[in-house]
């Protein structure tokens, strides 16, 4: 199956948060070029995997959702 293509997805930020994710990424950029997309990404990844989000997952079939739109996820492969 081919990979799903990214989708956009728009937030605003206070600007202290903007300003330390612009600061560590360069710093971080050992081995890995971080994007802010990479960051983002790990940052909600985190957010599903808080023990009320991950709850609300599964009361709600949203992973059996997921799959019924071809996606599928590793979110929670690695908890």
């Amino acid at each position: 199956m081919a990979e799903p293509k990214s989708v956009q997805f728009r937030a605003q930020i206070r600007p202290d948060v903007d300003f330390l994710i612009r600061a560590v990424i360069p710093l971080k950029n050992m081995g890995k070029d971080w994007s802010i997309g990479d960051v983002a990404n790990e940052a909600l990844a985190d957010w599903l995997r808080k023990p009320e989000n991950r709850a609300i997952v599964k009361n709600h079939n949203l992973l059996q959702a997921l799959e019924q739109r071809g996606l599928t996820t590793n979110v929670y492969s690695d908890t």
